[in-house]
């Protein structure tokens, strides 16, 4: 076959990848693209709506000028897009492409080699530093999702919301020294004590709709800009930030409008004006630097805003984490059953594109094609916090979903009516894990979500409860709720009524479950916590005889499980996870270190031995303990555990992986890499060999 030109293998790569790009544009050897400079001819570009251009330069082995033709490309101006280039590709094909008779055969089946420049501050950086990275077409999709996501914006919208909040916060503290009815009030409405954290978090809230009502100004008939109903001109802003959000909630978008406007009816006008007008500048800088809601921007931080962390341990798990853990996670998925997300290999034709690792060596993979097959699936994490492990989880579905050539706005309702259940004690979270799941796909209705905000402390019957951990107890928790409570609106179609609801949470059904369980000890009576009677559940103010009282609960409902009160409460989640998994189904936890060794933790890893395979535990190589931990601002070591429930007809091997990091990953495309790495590695020590 004679020599193919470069741009003919360039057409061939940008026709695979556009139909796993969803509804991104993918442009190849097209010219008049770079703003102001149409001699600039990318090899391939690609764009999508609130992310940033992403341009893959290619060459033949071996490729000696590609990676200085990428990182020209780095900052140019997109024709047509707000955002300049702010990552760039530069991709090797290997030797056989050039002078292949079917090019696309030989592109969908060929390891590829690249790298990836991005723009840091004023430093251009490379990744990996040095080397390439080698996969097929399907994760070279990926790695273009992943760096499309603006990051440098992201942290810079996180500083400028954290600010706002916490300045219409001080603006609440004034208010509520003359007027504590009113801090009451709100507070009744988060089902918080009135302290200063719960005015915080009414205004994340509150800025949270805010800046997804200047998104969606203008895509709704009669829904303005939020200038218009709060900005400097207008002489009731609150009556008409009502209005307007009430005309929101006609339409749609339940879990982010409802209870930010059961909050703003209940400040006084005066006050309402100068948290608005605060929060409306907030939103204006937040949403000038891009960042879309599905970046878990208010998750974030919101995690910065708890201050009762060292009761609830609710620590943030980082970003990147997260997408790691979620992407070794859903890698593991296998179909239950022939018709729940079995497909067979085709006798012949091409073989779907699957991410590097997958597909083999546990039985057939799962059809992340078939809409039904994922909607078969339930994905539990009972301690949700914000959502980021949630929101990773559904992220790598819905990217294998487009890789397959699915429309992932398609899969939005089912993944938030039937896929995803969260549990939290804390409403605000809730409301901000249904906000930031919701926001994935803003556009699309969907019923009621399976989110849910537990009871926890002492009840109005005498009783105490204790958040998810009931479930240890029943499949069914009656979850306390008042009408206004952010978690019982988690539908974003319509208003649910009922003062309480069941939460149907059955065993032995979940296909995954993923958790970063709070780890507060019973016995931990050092430092912070040395006045307090049971510090695992001594958070919203409990006294001592509530804390004794949860404290025999959990004991109680521990009984038989790897529960150990030395070990925390986190082995209690372990256990609850153990108990709603299938068998087959998979485990992915976030744990302190010493869960790998410590006495206390012995049951935990019995538990492991004896029920489950596959395993996987990565931990992190540090010189000191800020560096050996997944989580924010937790000032220990974590580790990451994921793994398989045994079948029936399965027997455990009794081995386990253990991987460790010279660091935790820093952006997505670290944490994808480190995956796939760990995934299809297949040269492993076994700890019989001599070193």
């Amino acid at each position: 076959m004679p020599h193919q030109a470069e741009g003919n293998a360039n057409n061939v790569l940008g026709n695979l990848l556009r139909p796993m790009l969803g509804k991104a544009g993918v442009l190849f050897e097209s010219n008049r693209v770079i703003a102001g400079q149409s001699g600039k001819r990318p090899d391939i570009l690609i764009t999508s709506p609130g992310r940033s251009p992403v341009v893959i330069e290619a060459e033949y082995d071996p490729a000696r000028t590609v990676e200085p033709e990428a990182r020209e490309r780095l900052g140019m101006p997109v024709q047509n897009a707000t955002r300049p280039i702010e990552a760039a590709i530069a991709l090797r094909y290997p030797a056989g492409v050039d002078d292949a008779y079917d090019q696309r055969a030989v592109i969908a089946e060929a390891a590829l080699s690249y790298c990836v420049y991005t723009v840091e501050g004023d430093t251009t950086v490379r990744f990996p530093q040095s080397g390439w990275l080698q996969s097929g077409v399907a994760d070279l999709a990926d790695l273009v999702r992943l760096v499309s996501v603006p990051q440098n914006a992201v942290d810079r919208a996180a500083d400028f919301l954290e600010q706002g909040i916490n300045d219409a916060a001080n603006i609440l503290e004034e208010m509520h020294a003359i007027r504590p009815a009113i801090t009451a009030e709100v507070a009744a409405l988060l089902g918080m004590d009135n302290v200063p954290q719960t005015r915080r978090m009414a205004c994340a809230i509150i800025a949270n709709a805010m800046i997804f009502h200047e998104r969606i100004a203008g895509m709704h008939e009669g829904i303005g800009a939020l200038r218009s109903v709060c900005g400097p001109d207008v002489p009731d802003p609150q009556d008409r930030t009502l209005q307007a959000w009430a005309d929101i909630l006609a339409i749609n978008y339940w879990p982010i409008f409802a209870i930010g406007k059961d909050i703003l009816e209940r400040l006084p006008s005066d006050t309402a004006l100068y948290v608005l007008r605060r929060l409306r500048q907030t939103a204006a800088s937040v949403n000038g630097t891009g960042v879309n809601n599905a970046h878990d921007l208010t998750g974030r931080v919101f995690q910065r805003l708890i201050s009762d962390r060292k009761y609830l341990a609710t620590f943030y798990t980082l970003p990147a984490s997260a997408a790691l853990l979620a992407r070794l996670a859903v890698a593991k998925i296998r179909p239950h059953s022939v018709g729940a997300g079995f497909k067979p290999a085709p006798a012949s034709g091409p073989k779907p594109l699957l991410p590097s690792g997958e597909g083999g060596g546990e039985g057939v993979p799962f059809d992340w094609a078939d809409p039904a097959a994922i909607a078969s699936l339930r994905i539990g994490d009972f301690a949700c916090g914000t959502g980021a492990l949630l929101s990773a989880v559904y992220e790598q579905i819905a990217a294998r979903h487009e890789s397959a050539g699915g429309d992932a706005a398609a899969i939005h309702p089912v993944m938030m009516e039937e896929v995803l259940y969260g549990c939290d004690v804390m409403p605000s979270a809730i409301h901000i894990t249904g906000s930031t799941l919701a926001g994935i796909q803003p556009d699309v209705m969907y019923g009621r979500s399976r989110l849910y905000t537990m009871p926890y402390g002492r009840q109005e019957d005498g009783t105490v409860k204790i958040g998810s951990l009931e479930l240890l107890q029943s499949s069914q928790v009656m979850t306390l709720f008042n009408t206004s409570d952010p978690a019982l609106r988690t539908g974003s179609a319509g208003e649910e009524t009922a003062a309480q609801v069941n939460a149907e949470i059955p065993d032995a059904t979940f296909d995954l479950v993923i958790m970063n369980p709070p780890f507060t000890r019973a016995t931990n009576h050092g430092g912070t916590h040395a006045n307090v009677v049971n510090p695992a559940v001594a958070a919203y103010n409990a006294n001592e005889a509530d804390q004794t009282a949860m404290g025999d609960r959990i004991g109680e409902l521990g009984k038989g499980t790897c529960y150990h009160g030395n070990a925390g409460i986190a082995s209690a989640f372990v256990a609850l996870a153990n108990r709603k998994l299938k068998r087959g189904g998979v485990l992915a936890l976030v744990l302190p270190l010493v869960a790998t060794a410590g006495l206390s933790w012995q049951s935990f890893r019995q538990m492991l031995a004896q029920e489950y395979t596959d395993l996987r535990i990565l931990s992190l190589a540090a010189e000191n303990v800020n560096g050996m931990s997944f989580s924010a601002d937790t000032g220990l070591g974590e580790c990451l555990v994921i793994g398989r429930r045994l079948k029936e007809t399965e027997i455990s091997s009794k081995r386990a992986h253990f991987t460790s990091l010279k660091s935790r990953p820093k952006a997505f495309a670290q944490a994808d890499a480190f995956a796939k790495s760990i995934i299809s590695c297949d040269s492993i020590s076994q700890i019989e060999a001599r070193p």
